[in-house]
């Protein structure tokens, strides 16, 4: 079995930083700019301050309870049994939608590429999703190395692309539309995505080594680096020397005609690097609930390499019908993304909850009031299929509850 405490705090960096970016990295930043123009620079610096409130909330409750239950174990401790089981199946749901339109976002990228081209959208998605899950089941330590690797060659790369195009493209376009207070609000719920993910790292917390030490300083460090990229290619997106507000358009001037298949290759290592995390993250969670017999105890087993494989098998065929779903065009990515956002948000609110419930500081409950209202706004304008799933989901858990009383 490979041996535990096999994450320090570089490689712990590069686990948190691609999943957070994610693909919005590419696709929030010219979203934003396209609807309010330079006002985007404004919301994007009030959103990662409030990105570093929601880490702090995440990272101290992870702290608080370690384990790789993560922070349903807080919950357990403050809030109570139910919600912390509410907390887990919240995630576990979340987790069989959201990392399929992760991998499907990917393979709209990968089909920029010739040999790709021709080749179903489903059927790419499903190979990618055999890899990765192969990826999972060598162990931590291997997917960890691969996520920093990834996660630093983005990192790298953006950083210069958007440098550069700072000081070297000529035209600036500064807004002259006045200022939308809807427009800009309307904006402001929409960057909320770009902050998501902190909720998962307490997952790992029994494979991170000295996690009071490592925890606080790859926080610290991966907001720097999060905060500086978002903000740089936010302000980069005002030097463009043209229409096409994109990533792609701030990498040309460095990268010239090598800009687009730069920035497919990055989003789908962010991508990559975004399931493994969630997945990740969950497979752990629930085979540690397995032990504890909250569910089943086969989904406790543990592979060789310590990687809970029926766990993650589960994910596997649960992933491949979804999959078979949108190659038959009943399932669009649309949908997935706007159920998984549903349970995402549900998990994150009752950890903000808890949070206030724990952190006395005055200036941190008014944040986190600020999110929880912010992330409640975002729930109830989902659809509805994905509420009634949501409900569904907590009178089940309601049931189970009532029966082990």
């Amino acid at each position: 079995m490979e041996s535990n405490k096999n994450i320090g705090i570089i490689t712990l960096c590069g686990l948190i930083i691609g999943p957070i970016l994610g693909s919005g990295i590419v696709l929030l930043p010219p979203l934003a700019f396209q609807m309010i123009g330079s006002w985007s620079i404004l919301a994007w610096i009030l959103i990662m301050i409030l990105g570093v409130v929601f880490a702090y909330v995440f990272i101290f409750l992870s702290l608080e309870s370690p384990g790789n239950e993560g922070v349903s174990i807080a919950v357990r401790n403050t809030l109570g049994e139910f919600w912390s089981e509410l907390t887990s199946n919240f995630l576990s749901v979340a987790v069989c939608f959201g990392p399929t339109a992760v991998l499907l976002t990917a393979s709209s990228f990968l089909k920029n590429f010739g040999i790709f081209s021709n080749v179903n959208i489903g059927l790419i998605s499903l190979g990618l999703e055999f890899i990765c899950a192969s990826i999972l089941a060598v162990g931590i330590k291997t997917f960890s190395k691969l996520s920093l690797i990834l996660t630093s060659s983005t990192a790298i790369l953006l950083f210069c692309g958007s440098i550069y195009s700072l000081l070297f493209s000529s035209n600036a376009h500064v807004s002259n539309s006045h200022f939308s207070y809807s427009k800009f609000a309307y904006t402001l719920l929409l960057l909320f995505w770009a902050i998501i993910g902190w909720e998962i790292v307490g997952n790992y917390i029994e494979d991170i080594k000295n996690p009071q030490k490592t925890l606080k300083k790859a926080m610290n460090i991966s907001l720097i680096v999060i905060v500086i990229l978002y903000i740089l290619v936010a302000i980069s997106l005002t030097r463009v020397s043209n229409n096409d507000y994109s990533v792609i358009s701030i990498m040309t001037p460095l990268f010239g005609y090598f800009a687009s298949p730069i920035i497919s290759i990055i989003a789908l290592g962010l991508c990559v690097c975004t399931y493994l995390m969630v997945v990740g993250g969950a497979s752990r969670m629930n085979a540690s609930r397995a032990k504890k017999g909250a569910l089943p105890a086969f989904f406790g087993y543990l592979g060789k390499n310590g990687s809970p494989i029926i766990i993650l098998i589960t994910y596997l065929l649960i992933h491949s019908f979804i999959y078979g779903l949108v190659f038959i065009h009943f399932l669009t990515i649309d949908k997935l993304v706007t159920c998984a956002n549903v349970f995402f948000l549900s998990n994150a609110l009752i950890g903000l909850i808890t949070g206030f419930r724990l952190l006395k500081n005055i200036k941190l409950r008014f944040a986190i009031i600020i999110l929880i209202a912010s992330f409640s706004i975002l729930l109830f304008r989902a659809a509805l299929w994905s509420l009634i799933l949501l409900i569904l989901v907590f009178l089940l858990t309601l049931y189970k509850s009532y029966n082990n009383l």
